[in-house]
């Protein structure tokens, strides 16, 4: 008997292979007269698992419960929309207030600035995870659309992109404006400890908290005046 090649028996197990999957697709295949008729056949994006696959699959896993659609118009949508807002309607705050306290004379409201800037949302992948939490997770209502941005099925809105943007300007002046609070505590420390005189630098500091500011003021008029409103409703909320 003559031996058979490698190539023989590669091509014999692909055809075993083909068969059965021939065999087997014709097993499962359902009588077309019992066939559904694709017109009413269901969206595959609005399935629950290749939902939850997609929001795993985003940045920093947010695992976040959306409480349904995050649509615009719905009210259950609008809330949690809103929700997702608070953490960065928090940071406006810390920041408005870092803004009076640099500008404190001699430099007296440094320390605190200093502690507010310091916590933990204020550290690079903390920050971006609470604004790609608000803007990364906008669902979109028409069923044949829903939640193709996840999967990188659809192109994001303006608003979006435009979001994304202003979030990296934001943290950009934040870094700044941290290193410089850092370094005007220092030189404050060494005026009053006599190694050196002169008035503090605070051209830089100023600049850098009206820019962080500023952007954030720009951030949020991306909003809808609903929600953002709502938002407010829910930092105050937080607050009581």
């Amino acid at each position: 008997m003559a031996v058979r090649s490698r190539r023989d028996l590669l091509r014999s197990a692909v055809t075993s292979v083909g068969t059965l999957g021939i065999v087997a697709a014709a097993a499962s295949s359902p009588d077309p007269a019992l066939a559904r008729d694709e017109l009413f056949k269901r969206n595959p994006l609005t399935n629950p698992v290749l939902e939850k696959i997609r929001i795993l699959d985003q940045d920093y896993a947010d695992n976040i419960k959306y409480d349904g659609e995050l649509a615009p118009g719905s009210p259950k949508g609008r809330e949690a929309y809103s929700k997702l807002l608070v953490p960065i309607l928090k940071i406006q705050r810390d920041l408005d207030v870092v803004y009076d306290l640099v500008r404190e004379d001699n430099g007296t409201g440094l320390e605190r600035a200093d502690q507010l800037l310091s916590q933990k949302v204020y550290e690079k992948k903390e920050f971006k995870k609470v604004f790609n939490a608000f803007a990364d997770n906008i669902y979109y209502s028409d069923p044949d659309r829903a939640n193709a941005y996840l999967g990188g099925g659809a192109v994001p809105k303006n608003e979006q992109s435009i979001a994304y943007l202003l979030r990296n300007e934001i943290l950009t002046n934040l870094e700044y404006l941290q290193a410089e609070v850092t370094y005007v505590i220092k030189e404050r420390k060494t005026i009053e400890g006599g190694g050196a005189k002169g008035p503090l630098e605070t051209e830089d500091l100023y600049a850098y908290s009206k820019l962080a500011k500023d952007s954030m003021v720009r951030y949020l008029e991306l909003v809808p005046p609903g929600e953002l409103k709502l938002g407010k409703e829910y930092l105050e909320e937080s607050k009581a």
